[in-house]
């Protein structure tokens, strides 16, 4: 029997947001190498996720026990090692290396958050439909969705509120590069309003938060006082109700980060916890191995560098999804041109699927009838 082992994190298992990544890896493990997907098991995680999933509550058994066999695992050293990003291709390199594939039965583990999001791509539609078969998901999306105006952007906003392992800022202190912080629930506030003055009533807002808080209730009040709370398990879909917006205000979360992941589309993030280097803002940049010159992160400074170098007229930001706002600053005028786009994509009118009509561009009105006709005759057509 050919096994992959997905190892949870930690003892007994984190939040979902840093489940994901080493879940998406043991997938894509399990598909180049046509082998079994084991874990990360839930029956242990102290969140109780095994309700969600509906799992065994004894899972982890057969993870730990084939953990304990001799087994080949694929570190973050081999990773890097293989040159590539794509997790795919990095452990497809490092299993024929070893002779690994060809063998009819071995063991297989991989784990860690290392290689982030852009390792596991390839497992985005994996990891979406493993949440939208989870328990109360679609029931729970379905009763936010009837209830918003489809004319309007969402704009998901994630407050994370202060729990084990997160810390507050400390005035004077820089936030750069760090995790698990606490942002000040002002800038939520700061963000929301800024948007509500540009977009005004085409705008409409949705709070998530880990646990009841001032902060929330607060901004909820300003701003979407007709939000109702949901029943049953809802972890699973907040985060694809998040994904599924137009906007995502982010706490500084890996549950903030994988909705951004999944969804794909434009986000807010708050500057000062990015890295900023010579003009440029990173989320990964203080990590080690981001600081080698062939890096994820050093090729895309190099890239962004040289694209800065061209972009005469100043249209090089409207291919960036992430916006970096700190108190009292301005939306970024290429954020508000992404969600112009965006309303104009929500308007039936000009949707043919929904009875809606599309002009007839000019290039085929001028002269084009002429060629049409003649083809169509040549066809014994509109004789």
């Amino acid at each position: 029997m050919r096994f992959v082992v997905a190892q949870r994190s930690g003892r007994r298992g984190e939040g979902l947001g840093n489940e994901m990544i080493p879940w998406a890896k043991g997938w894509i493990a399990s598909q180049v190498l046509n082998a079994h997907l084991v874990g990360p098991s839930m029956g242990i995680n102290k969140r109780r996720y095994w309700r969600n999933f509906r799992t065994s509550r004894l899972d982890f058994v057969l993870e730990d026990a084939l953990l304990r066999l001799p087994h080949f695992a694929f570190t973050e050293e081999d990773y890097l090692a293989t040159g590539k990003v794509g997790f795919g291709e990095a452990i497809s390199k490092w299993t024929s290396s070893r002779g690994i594939a060809t063998r009819r039965s071995f063991v297989v583990s991989v784990g860690g958050m290392w290689g982030g999001y852009g390792a596991i791509r390839s497992a985005r539609l994996f990891l979406w439909s493993r949440l939208l078969e989870s328990r109360d998901a679609l029931r729970n999306i379905y009763q936010v969705i009837s209830k918003l105006d489809r004319s309007k952007i969402l704009v998901a906003v994630h407050m994370r509120s202060g729990c084990e392992g997160f810390t507050t800022s400390t005035p004077g202190t820089s936030q750069r590069g760090k995790f698990n912080l606490q942002i000040p629930g002002d800038w939520y506030l700061w963000v929301c309003k800024v948007l509500k003055k540009r977009f005004r009533d085409r705008v409409q807002f949705w709070f998530f938060a880990d646990h009841k808080n001032p902060d929330c209730e607060e901004a909820i009040r300003r701003f979407n006082p007709s939000q109702f709370a949901q029943s049953g398990l809802t972890e699973c879909s907040d985060l694809l109700l998040m994904a599924q917006a137009d906007l995502r205000v982010c706490s500084v979360s890996s549950y903030s980060l994988a909705a951004s992941f999944l969804s794909e589309g434009p986000y807010v993030w708050y500057e000062p916890q990015l890295t900023l280097s010579e003009g440029l803002y990173t989320l990964w940049g203080n990590e080690e191995a981001q600081k080698d010159q062939g890096s994820p992160t050093a090729l895309s400074k190099e890239f962004v560098r040289k694209a800065a170098a061209r972009d005469v007229g100043g249209c090089l930001p409207h291919s960036f999804l992430g916006a970096p706002m700190d108190f009292g600053d301005p939306l970024p005028e290429y954020l508000v041109e992404l969600l112009e786009q965006r309303l104009g994509e929500h308007d039936s009118r000009t949707n043919l699927l929904e009875y809606g009509c599309v002009a007839q561009f000019p290039s085929r009105m001028d002269g084009k009838q002429d060629e049409q006709a003649a083809w169509l005759a040549g066809k014994g057509y509109g004789q």
